[in-house]
């Protein structure tokens, strides 16, 4: 039984602060709002931190991908770190946070398919993560990076496969 593909899935940033202020809480609701939007213009699926919630999200991200069967995924933040050791899947991630493990026996085919945007709240990780991966930028003047700050990148990248 052949499943449907899909070609582009969004996992946005999931829910992870202990004891958050109200003005972390309302900052995250509407980025991730405005986050949607931009994702919805870009691709097929967005899943955002209501459908984390009550979930363990590195299985959770399996599922949907082992499910979906997308050409692409693309995470942002935390999602990004789990995505990090995907293989055989084209990704873009956007400001993971990177391990000396997550560089350890990584394929050229990996390396190939792998796209990273870093902010300047991750200049450690991109100095870490571009010792391995060549398809990284860094952007050393914002400090926070949102979908629509790379979405000409993203459309790029996804149109050139």
């Amino acid at each position: 039984m052949d499943k449907k593909t899909t070609d582009i899935i969004f996992f946005l940033q999931y829910w992870d602060k202990k004891n958050p202020t109200l003005e972390d809480q309302t900052g995250f609701m509407l980025a991730e709002m405005f986050e949607e939007t931009e994702c919805m213009k870009i691709g097929d699926k967005v899943y955002s931190s209501h459908d984390f919630y009550m979930k363990d999200p590195k299985a959770f991200i399996r599922e949907v991908i082992r499910n979906d069967r997308p050409k692409w995924v693309i995470g942002l933040e935390n999602t990004a770190t789990i995505l990090i050791s995907y293989k055989r899947q084209k990704k873009i991630l956007i400001n993971p946070t990177v391990t000396l493990n997550d560089l350890n026996w990584v394929t050229p085919e990996t390396i190939r398919d792998t796209y990273a945007f870093f902010s300047a709240d991750h200049e450690k990780d991109y100095e870490m993560y571009s010792k391995v991966y060549r398809n990284a930028s860094f952007f050393p003047t914002q400090k926070a990076l949102f979908i629509s700050d790379v979405s000409g990148a993203i459309k790029g990248i996804i149109s050139n496969w």
